[in-house]
């Protein structure tokens, strides 16, 4: 998946972070990872709003720039190992 940036009209490569059961734990890694600088994205079926039950059959994604990829991962894996 690409995307452009308008600010500059490069084409950057999208990647997914974690895929969630729901959009609510999306939205707090989202969240967090905002907060530390790393642009992210919700991204699910649209169904998924009307019967929230179908993110756990599909997941809910956390798509970003494949620049910001691995220290994403790093951020959310630190994350969840802490108490």
């Amino acid at each position: 998946m690409k995307i452009i940036d308008h600010g500059t009209g490069n084409m950057e490569k999208i990647e997914v972070i974690k895929v969630f059961g729901s959009r609510i734990e999306a939205e707090l890694a989202r969240g967090y990872l905002e907060t530390m600088g790393i642009k992210t994205q919700v991204v699910s079926d649209d169904a998924d709003q009307l019967y929230p039950s179908l993110g756990v059959v599909r997941g809910v994604k956390l798509i970003t720039a494949g620049k910001n990829l691995r220290e994403a991962k790093i951020l959310l894996d630190s994350k969840e190992d802490s108490p």
